[in-house]
């Protein structure tokens, strides 16, 4: 395992060069260590003098002024709120040259100072990464090269009066170098791990349910091949109960980053160019030059499986031509299977890295997108049954009343022995019935409008709206809010806005009741939403979980719909003659989580 690591790291292509601005807190950190190793060297020193040569007081000078210019660099930092790139690489080479100072008034190559060089190979590898440190470490050999030889054989070897060591020299060398590398070697993977988070972050963001599936996938898609640096992307996606394949595509259209999205259903024939056999333990796989047979398998865990190939169709190559292509299975639900193909990309690391990150990236931002993809469903269903409620009760209600009414004109036109006083009461009868039609008729288009309102105004509008509830049925509605602040997200508050109308049309529609009360509160880390009413209540009776009514296919469908969309439970507490009570319980770190 570890020389595919080796090999992966310095395999990596020249793409920092040139040096990029390091933040300001990483020069900072940098600083602080920096005057701590100076500070603390002079402590040592003062407790054990031994350690310098014959110019022990040039030598003191020189670390009381580097403490001085360590601690002048740590304050000047404070005060500052960015550094450029060539602050951050005129300090590193500062960092080089002070131990080679030092270094030279105390035994040259053998100087205990030489400690003061490793700082300076953990400093490149903490603002850059491993290439950096390995500079480093050849710049420091080439110095303690020249110090040695110059205090040999230079002019300056009779005042300095040291000795050439050939082997100290040659080890000093040998722990530069090997320093050089584990220390980038460790500060690459740290690097790598904390931007594969940063990414995930920030593409799991981009998950929207307000923008939809197809808007989400159109935000992350293009995102994603601008990580890769690639020229084209693509997802498919299948859906075992519908057995539909679709295909989303993201090109790049130029070298400026502008890209192409498209999205389209499969036929049964294209899908299987993409959907090809799997092991179920595979996770992703390598192809390069367009050719059918796969250089890197890896399994589900990113584990590299060897004396196994796979194998594209013949018609995938033809299609796609490619220098190299990635491909990763994404773990979404056992009803959805998805497949990502990333083709040329050129983000710097190995093949095999490049896969895993693709895969590590893939399947922590799936959860976010097929949350959309649920909640965008419900929503959909949801409508879909509003839709057909509102239809049944157009046909059931106002049709059937508009029958009758036509009837008994009928009937007037047509009896001419009915005295005036009979005909009258009749017209009377006729006119209440359109009266009351005309009512339900605009209670359905009340509720067909869009609930459009400040979120930040929820408690008012829930207010506003039992307000005119009241004065237009007449029944005795009240709202109470025990919350002092109510901070939902705004598709939060539609759906409970729209819990709070389903229900009020309930009431008057179908319990008969005289008193209505909804109040919003919280209790032990949720959100509680009541209806309470003192009608007839339902046809069933007891108290009923939110399982229970899905399995007794009992209560009012919409509601359950609404409630299931934003992560709630619904309960009903109903007892026949005495009312009904709805309770909407809604987790508040469900609700951060869908925010």
């Amino acid at each position: 395992m570890a020389v595919p690591a080796v090999t992966r790291f310095l395999g990596r292509k020249l793409t920092l060069w040139p040096l990029r601005s390091v933040p300001i807190e990483d020069e900072r950190i940098l600083a602080a260590a920096r005057a701590v190793l100076a500070i603390s060297s002079l402590v040592a020193l003062y407790f054990n003098p031994t350690e310098l040569t014959r110019y022990g007081t040039l030598a003191y000078v020189l670390l009381v002024l580097y403490s001085v210019y360590s601690c002048g660099l740590s304050v000047l930092l404070r005060f500052r709120n960015e550094v450029s790139a060539q602050f951050s690489l005129g300090v590193h080479a500062a960092d080089v040259v002070w131990p080679a100072v030092i270094s030279l008034f105390t035994d040259g190559p053998n100087s205990p100072f030489f400690l003061y060089f490793i700082f300076a190979l953990l400093a490149a590898a903490f603002r850059w990464g491993m290439r950096e440190a390995l500079l480093t470490a050849a710049m420091a050999t080439g110095i303690l090269m020249i110090e040695a030889i110059g205090l040999t054989y230079g002019p300056v070897a009779s005042l300095i009066g040291a000795q050439f060591d050939a082997n100290g020299l040659i080890m000093r060398a040998v722990y530069l170098a090997i320093f050089g590398f584990l220390i980038g070697y460790l500060a690459e993977s740290e690097k790598q791990r904390r931007t594969e988070a940063l990414n995930i972050s920030r593409l799991s963001a981009m998950a929207r349910v307000d923008a939809g599936l197809k808007g989400t996938l159109q935000a992350v898609l293009p995102e994603l091949l601008k990580l890769f640096r690639g020229r084209t992307l693509l997802l498919l996606t299948s859906e075992t109960e519908t057995n539909r394949t679709y295909l989303w595509r993201t090109e790049a259209f130029d070298k400026m980053g502008e890209t192409v999205f498209t999205s389209r259903q499969l036929d049964t024939a294209e899908a299987r160019g993409y959907l090809f056999p799997l092991p179920g333990d595979w996770g992703g796989a390598v192809w390069r030059g367009s050719s059918r047979m796969s250089t890197i398998l890896i399994d589900g865990g990113g584990a590299r499986i060897r004396h196994t190939k796979c194998y594209l169709p013949k018609e995938f190559p033809t299609q796609r031509t490619f220098n190299r292509l990635l491909m990763s299975t994404i773990s979404v639900s056992p009803a959805v299977s998805a497949r990502l193909f990333v083709l040329d990309p050129k983000i710097g690391w190995s093949s095999e890295t490049q896969l895993r990150f693709l895969r590590n990236l893939g399947n922590q931002v799936a959860p976010a997108v097929y949350n959309v993809y649920l909640l965008r469903r419900l929503r959909t269903r949801a409508t879909a049954v509003e839709r057909a409620r509102v239809a049944r009760d157009l046909h059931d209600g106002v049709v059937q009343s508009l029958h009758a009414i036509g009837f008994r004109l009928y009937a007037l036109r047509t009896q001419a022995t009915m005295n005036a006083l009979e005909r009258d009461r009749e017209l009377l009868d006729i006119q209440q019935l359109v009266q009351d039609e005309a009512a339900n008729v605009r209670t359905l288009i009340q509720q067909l409008k869009p609930l459009d309102f400040d979120p930040r105004h929820l408690v008012d509008f829930l207010a506003g709206m039992i307000e005119r509830y009241r004065s237009d049925t007449g029944i005795a509605a009240k709202f109470v809010c025990d919350l002092r602040d109510v901070a939902f997200p705004p598709h939060i508050c539609r759906e409970v806005a729209g819990i709070v109308q389903e229900a009020l049309v309930n009431v008057a529609r179908h319990s008969g009741a005289n008193n209505v009360l909804v109040r919003l509160g919280s209790q032990e880390g949720y959100w509680i939403l009541t209806v309470d009413d003192d009608g007839r209540g339902f046809e069933f009776c007891g108290r009923f979980s939110h399982s229970d009514l899905e399995r007794a296919h009992q209560g009012p469908l919409i509601i359950h719909e609404r409630v299931r969309a934003i992560g709630g439970e619904l309960s009903i507490d109903t007892r026949p003659g005495r009312g009904a009570r709805l309770e909407i319980k809604i987790p508040q770190q469900e609700l951060h989580a869908i925010a």
